[in-house]
């Protein structure tokens, strides 16, 4: 395995623990846990993060077409709004249950978007 599929395993792996986390996060119930809260929140941040620098550095190495970056455009799009509504979830005060459903949601619609991304970044190299 090249280091390029150990990124994309790894990138799997972030995804994981991010979903697991939020799963223990979910049935341990309100008020969360300081360090499950903030591992979680630093693990989905920071392979946000992590993704951003390598599609910068991919682009500098060989330019991406504009279906690659349109895909990257919006898993993006989608990272920050699972983001924001997952710091919304975590507020104390009453959410619409619509924050709640689109917090469920999102985190499927970011993996979706973000696989297409790096099957797009595959083909391309």
């Amino acid at each position: 395995m090249n280091i390029f599929e150990l990124r994309f395993v790894n990138i799997g792996i972030f995804f994981l623990l991010i979903f697991s986390s939020g799963y223990w996060l979910h049935h341990a119930g309100k008020p969360y846990g300081a360090i499950l809260f903030n591992v979680h929140k630093l693990i989905g941040f920071g392979l946000f993060v992590f993704l951003i620098v390598r599609i910068y550095q991919l682009n500098h190495t060989t330019p991406l077409s504009a279906v690659e970056w349109l895909a990257f455009v919006i898993a993006g799009l989608f990272f920050i709004a699972t983001i924001v509504f997952g710091g919304l979830v975590s507020i104390d005060k009453p959410m619409p249950a619509v924050v709640a459903l689109a917090h469920k949601l999102l985190p499927y619609l970011t993996v979706v978007s973000t696989a297409i991304s790096l099957y797009l970044l595959l083909r391309h190299k």
